[in-house]
């Protein structure tokens, strides 16, 4: 260690100023050993260097480099450099697409903001209050507007995000000075200094007000559908373009014997009768090319029993809104086991009769 060295007029300085190394480690938030490693002649990063001289009350060129190179430092002069073509070509680019980011960003309803952690100061875009329908200058306007079954929820999030570094997405809803309640969608992410400590947030805001009220309502589309579905007499079943149940009801798992998870893992083609596959098949393809609406066909059915049993199926296709492509078959199913049994019972009775005509004719 020479004395003309950063590790050098540290040790001097700590020894001058009384200082210990645990000292030192806990004003920079550092551990003790990076400190130690310096007064070894260790290399300082730029960040810790300048917090270094500040907290030792020294210039931070004449800590890290000694006497010369702080005196070539304040015998520099400041070069103001001309403004030439390409410096303004570039400078007016940046404006522009700054500009261009700015309209984007205010048209599209997004809010730019920070948190500084260390002084509690928030900044945000200036179309905050277009959105927000309050100006927001300190976190207390901020909070005191939100709803508040989302205040706590939002505070712990944040507080998982500065301890543990990683961001986060989040909705929550915010009153209007008119006391309408508005939907926001906030997206951010924590950033840390030197010393791996939470010092920022930065994160965007928009207004996702109407994303909700859609998600609402095909929410509850859906769980109209599925009351429907459920409830509905017959037995009825969605399936996909490969033959798998995709959704079935409970009158349909009571007629095959299987339960909704069994059926996931099967095709109707398993199910189906080996003589009626390659009909049914057939009628699925002229349904897919669209020839027909409406498919009817009568087939047997496996049971998980092991059973066969008659069914009527009635299918349509559903299609995609954009392209028309075909999404899934629809098929409702009507158990025909007895009256296909009565039916034939009878055919055949017509035709034992028929015969017994004929042979009376016949004498």
């Amino acid at each position: 260690m020479t004395e003309n060295s950063f590790a050098f007029r540290l040790k001097e300085l700590l020894e001058h100023q009384k200082l210990t190394l645990q000292a030192v480690a806990t004003v920079l938030g550092i551990s003790r050993t990076a400190v130690h490693k310096w007064t070894r002649g260790g290399e300082i990063d730029y960040d810790n260097l300048r917090k270094l001289a500040t907290f030792l009350k020294v210039n931070w060129i004449w800590l890290r480099y000694g006497d010369e190179a702080l005196q070539d430092a304040q015998h520099v002069e400041v070069q103001d450099l001309p403004m030439t073509d390409v410096r303004r070509k570039y400078t007016a680019e940046i404006m522009e697409s700054e500009a261009r980011m700015k309209l984007a960003q205010e048209s599209a309803g997004i809010v730019n903001w920070e948190w500084n952690l260390i002084t509690d100061e928030v900044s945000y875009s200036a179309n905050v209050e277009a959105v927000y329908g309050w100006p927001v200058r300190r976190n207390e306007d901020f909070w005191a507007h939100l709803h508040p079954d989302d205040v706590t929820a939002l505070q712990a999030i944040y507080r998982e995000c500065v301890a543990e570094g990683k961001g986060y997405e989040f909705d929550f809803r915010i009153y209007r000075p008119d006391g309408e309640l508005r939907w926001v969608t906030s997206r951010a992410t924590s950033l840390k200094d030197a010393a791996g400590r939470s010092v920022k947030m930065v994160g965007v805001s928009l207004d996702s007000t109407e994303r909700k009220r859609v998600e609402d309502e095909l929410r509850q589309s859906e769980e109209r559908f599925r009351a429907i579905f459920e409830l509905a007499g017959g037995a009825l079943a969605y399936i996909g373009l490969d033959g798998r149940w995709q959704r079935v009801n409970q009158p349909l798992c009571e007629l095959l014997g299987y339960s909704a998870d069994e059926l996931a893992g099967l095709t109707f083609q398993a199910l189906t009768h080996p003589d009626d596959v390659e009909e049914n098949l057939a009628r699925v393809k002229r349904l897919l090319n669209g020839e027909v609406a409406v498919s009817t066909m009568e087939k047997r059915f496996r049971r998980k029993d092991g059973s066969y049993i008659w069914v009527s199926v009635r299918a349509s296709v559903q299609r995609n809104a954009r392209d028309g492509s075909p999404e899934h078959i629809i098929s409702v199913y009507d158990d025909i086991t007895a009256s296909r049994a009565e039916r034939q019972a009878l055919e055949a009775r017509i035709a034992e009769l028929e015969a017994q005509v004929r042979e009376l004719q016949g004498r």
